[in-house]
């Protein structure tokens, strides 16, 4: 274990917000509208390296932990970097980067810099958030992170505020989101009632029985039944804010209304809250935590595996009565929430549990690159037909060879065709319902995916089908399409390089979801430091 006082661990969420509350002052001295793209795109970039060599020193160090403003966890928030939450916060950040990118096509209509520098002050928003997030080890600061990233969205979801339907969305998904919010505050205020701390690596420690030592003292109360609401209430609402069914309504129209670089952000947003989800049930509380008393644990991941079931098969039938592209994207959406919570559902079973895991975190990582690039890919065609109607996008792929082929490899991941990474996280979700004597859960997987192949062939009806427009060929917007193949080709080198040892890696990231005690340590010997005895 490494603790490291470097403050690039806690740079990008301070950075990020910092100059979100700058762009609109910005605005009101620059007024031109390629300052703000290279402005946006420039810190884009530099979160994306700041986050990449976050993920480095943590693969080569081991968990890091960082306590803000030289107060010692668990007294001040910390973040505590492991892993899973460093890889995740580096797919974030890249989708950040190549959203940002492909945003200067979609907002070429607008020609005020002040509109560019209010999209760029909720995106920035947004990311801060969800990196903060990510990182955080303080349940509190949780909450606060994930205020400040779902503000910025059912902002972003509004932007169109001339368009009824962009209003309605983001009154809804607002609306549901703030009160899903103050219940996990109030969840907090449970734990700590119970627990006497908001760290969760101290939280941690002490669902496993441990308090030696510790300055946040001893239990409070009746401890386990705080603990019981507290989790539920929690699981309830990271659940809400991933989409799983039944609490998936907001998520279509949210989705379909938002600026198309917003809803290629969307994906992250999803993962951040299923991360949270996985942090508590296997991190915080896993099967040797004191929630396994009972079978506590285990009901919570069984209801996890029936709604993920259900969520797969529900998507995939949406899918195939939508017309409007981007809305059969949100339930999409939906169907590989409910795959990815499948298989988080399967470690129930102890036996399976690492590589339920592996199956989750591979299939999350597919899920969001597959989805932003699709989103990513629609903005040239949208910006050429000013339509989202399948039928009137028909054949266009054609005629924009990069965006036509970043779909057609997006389309095929997200079905799962070998050798794309789509199938390999599909067939470990498959093989793991096998090993745990689940066949239904394993029919399950089959029958969604085949559901969800007619959804799909619709979007592959954007670049095979017949073109429905005339007049000169169509011309591809680079800064749309390349951020697309880029994520087109890294799902193909996803797929390609399990044969050469990404299996690995993705061991050693779902090992850190459930092995508390290297999570544990860092801030155990942190502490030890501090206060010697």
């Amino acid at each position: 274990m490494m603790v490291v006082p470097d403050i690039t661990y806690g740079l990008i969420p301070p950075m990020l917000i910092s100059f979100s509350f700058i762009t609109p002052l910005l605005s009101l001295m620059i007024k031109s509208r390629r300052f703000f793209i290279v402005y946006a795109s420039t810190l884009g970039f530099l979160t994306f390296m700041l986050s990449l060599l976050v993920a480095i020193n943590v693969f080569r160090e081991g968990v890091v932990i960082y306590p803000f403003g030289g107060w010692p966890p668990p007294i001040g928030i910390a973040y505590i970097i492991d892993k899973l939450n460093a890889t995740i916060a580096l797919l974030a950040a890249l989708i950040f980067l190549l959203s940002i990118i492909s945003s200067s096509i979609y907002l070429g209509f607008y020609q005020k810099a002040s509109t560019l520098a209010y999209f760029y002050t909720i995106v920035l928003a947004i990311f801060a958030g969800a990196i903060g997030s990510l990182y955080t080890g303080d349940i509190f600061n949780l909450f606060v992170m994930m205020e400040v990233m779902c503000i910025g969205l059912y902002t972003a979801v509004a932007f169109h505020r001339s368009k009824a339907e962009a209003i309605e969305a983001a009154i809804k998904y607002s609306f549901v989101s703030i009160i899903a919010l103050v219940l996990y505050l109030f969840a907090t205020i449970l734990f700590y009632s119970g627990f006497q701390t908001l760290n969760m690596a101290d939280l941690a420690l002490k669902a496993r029985g441990s308090i030696d030592g510790l300055i946040s003292g001893g239990f409070f109360g009746n401890y386990f039944v705080d603990l019981i609401f507290a989790l539920a209430l929690t699981i309830w609402v990271f659940t809400l804010e991933s989409a799983l069914v039944p609490n998936h309504f907001w998520l279509p129209d949210a989705i379909s209304e938002a600026p198309t670089p917003i809803s290629a952000i969307f994906p992250v947003a999803e993962s951040v809250a299923i991360y949270v989800v996985i942090r508590y049930m296997f991190t915080i509380f896993g099967p040797n935590s004191i929630i396994a008393e009972g079978h506590v644990r285990n009901t919570i991941l069984l209801f996890l595996l029936i709604l993920g079931s259900i969520a797969s098969i529900i998507g995939g039938i949406m899918m195939a009565v939508q017309r409007d592209v981007k809305r059969l994207l949100g339930y999409s959406s939906i169907s590989h929430i409910g795959f990815i919570y499948m298989a988080i559902g399967l470690a129930l079973f102890t036996g399976v549990m690492h590589r339920a895991l592996i199956a989750s975190v591979f299939h999350m990582i597919n899920y969001v690159i597959s989805s932003s690039l699709l989103f990513i890919s629609l903005i040239s065609i949208e910006k050429i037909t000013g339509s989202r109607n399948v039928d009137a996008l028909a054949g266009l792929g054609r005629f924009l060879p990069l965006a036509g082929f970043s779909i057609v490899i997006g389309v095929l991941n997200l079905i799962g065709i070998p050798p794309l990474a789509g199938f390999y996280s599909k067939f470990m979700i498959y093989q793991v319902a096998l090993e745990a004597s689940q066949p239904i859960v394993a029919a399950i997987t089959i029958v969604a995916t085949a559901i969800t192949l007619m959804g799909y062939m619709k979007l592959l009806y954007i670049v095979f089908g017949k073109p429905s427009m005339g007049g000169e060929k169509p011309r591809e917007h680079l800064a749309a399409s390349i951020p697309a193949l880029i994520l087109a080709l890294i799902c193909v080198v996803l797929g390609l390089s399990l044969t050469v040892g990404f299996i690995n890696i993705l061991e050693d990231v779902a090992a850190s979801a459930y092995s508390y005690e290297p999570y544990v340590r860092v801030f155990y010997d942190y502490m030890k430091m501090l206060f010697p005895r």
